[in-house]
């Protein structure tokens, strides 16, 4: 039994499986590492040739530029992204700020001024171009494409680098093909030339809270397209130029890495302040929606949600139903459920107390007047009742004479009415009590003056009556 359960050991076939098992996870390697690989097809030459062509400046480059700039601002003050993307497409500004990004990373020197003195004089003649054109022009609305421009954070670094990345990567291979679809798209995401535009604007309305957020987003994108290209190029083991003194090319880092850190840091600031205001303002709008706008008789006009970071405030404009002051309290105790204890919120009412209270006035007075209305038919009922009452009375009253005249033994006579109910009919009775003067007569005429009353009666009342006589 033994001999048949035993396993028989083959250490060559255990030795061909780990070879085929290492085999098998080289190859895995192998076509990962080509997958993303950005080594081949690279063209160093080229991809500096080109890189250099595109530093170059001529009259030429400005007058295109000016012409996107001047599309680039138009297409602000009309808050038409169509034409902001278009005036992107044909700006010529990436080549100087790659050129920057190159010269970093190649050490040179030469390159690096070059570069520098045509992206300052880009950046003049933008921002030139398009302060003239808003000072000129009388439309200076603030439009959402231009607001959009006045308030950088760290998203914009982080498009900035992955787009200037792909940018310089596609510049770098042989195949151009790419080429021809990435830059567009570059340019379009790194957005460079809105930003210029703005400062121009805030120059001409002398908005210098605007200016200022607006050239600090044109300087983080510029930068990060500048780190992203010499990142690659390093990556990629580009030929240096060597400093002839080497004291200058530590300089050089040592002012490139103080002025990354100058632009990034206030960026970090501005992306924490970011995302706690969007917290800030998704708990307003969940709190407008469910404690304000559920109530059908409230209609929420306008809102203003400022968040600072010590007094942030809701801000209201209400129509609809008054709003009291015990309700506008109670709303803000319910400012706790949705983590805004510290929030002011203010509440203007569009419809006034004294309006509000009119309408309760005019309800008070319709209700006075249907009230009235019901008394007014309710007597005239009563008065109707009354008469009918009135003339039954005459009427029995003649009827009273009529039949004394006609039956001269009678010595009085007394009538009444009583009513009966059977079946949901109701049947009305008179009786007549009677006395005589001659109590022999009595039964004799009975008759004779059931049947003369039960006639007058059916002429008045018009339907048949019982009578009923009784003699004393």
């Amino acid at each position: 039994m033994e001999e048949n359960n035993k396993i028989d050991y083959d250490p060559i076939k255990s030795e061909a499986d780990k070879v085929s098992l290492k085999q098998a996870f080289g190859s895995v390697t192998n076509f990962l590492k080509n997958l993303f690989s950005i080594y081949d097809g690279v063209d160093k030459e080229k991809t500096v040739e080109d890189i250099r062509s595109d530093i170059e400046f001529s009259s030429i480059n400005i007058w295109i530029l000016i012409c996107s700039i001047l599309v680039a601002s138009i297409g602000l003050i009309n808050n038409s992204p169509a034409v902001i993307i278009g005036a992107m497409l044909i700006s010529p500004l990436m080549g100087p700020i790659r050129g920057i990004g190159y010269a970093l990373s190649a050490n040179d020197f030469k390159t690096l001024v070059q570069s520098l003195k045509n992206f300052g004089i880009m950046v003049a003649a933008s921002v030139l171009a398009s302060y003239l054109f808003y000072l000129i022009t009388p439309i200076k609305s603030e439009t959402s494409e231009l607001l959009s421009r006045t308030k950088p954070h760290l998203l914009d670094i982080l498009i900035a680098f992955f787009g200037g990345l792909a940018g310089v990567i596609a510049t770098t291979v042989k195949n151009k093909a790419t080429t021809i679809t990435v830059i567009p798209g570059v340019a379009i995401a790194t957005a460079l030339m809105p930003p210029l535009c703005t400062v121009g604007y805030a120059m001409a309305v002398g908005n210098w809270p605007y200016f200022i957020g607006a050239f600090y987003l044109f300087l983080l994108n510029s930068v990060f397209i500048c780190l992203s290209t010499f990142i690659v190029l390093r990556l990629l083991s580009f030929p240096k130029v060597k400093f002839v003194n080497p004291k200058i090319e530590r300089k050089v880092k040592i002012y490139v890495f103080t002025v990354l850190l100058l632009i990034v840091i206030p960026s970090v600031f501005k992306f924490y302040h970011i995302i706690h205001e969007s917290i800030f303002i998704q708990n307003a709008d969940n709190f407008i929606k469910n404690e304000i706008s559920i109530n059908p008789e409230i209609e929420v006009l306008t809102k203003e949600l400022n968040y600072e970071d010590d007094n942030p405030e809701i801000i209201l404009n209400i129509g609809g139903k008054y709003i009291n002051e015990e309700q506008i309290n109670n709303w803000k105790l319910q400012l706790t459920n949705y983590e805004m204890g510290n929030v002011n919120l203010e509440i203007h009412n569009l419809q006034s107390k004294a309006i509000d209270e009119e309408e309760l006035l005019n309800k008070i007075l319709v209700d006075n007047d249907k009230k009235i209305l019901s008394i007014s038919e309710e007597r005239d009922l009563y008065k109707s009742e009354l008469q009918n009452i009135m003339r039954e009375k005459n009427a029995l009253d003649q009827l009273n004479t009529r039949i004394l005249t006609h039956f001269p033994s009678i010595k009085s006579l007394n009538y009444g009415q009583s009513f009966s109910q059977l079946n949901g009919v109701k049947d009305t009775n008179f009786v007549f009590v009677i006395r005589w003067n001659n109590d022999t007569l009595k039964n004799f005429q009975k008759s004779y003056v059931e049947n003369f009353i039960t006639k007058e009666l059916n002429t008045f009342y018009s339907n048949d009556n019982k009578v009923l006589i009784i003699n004393k």
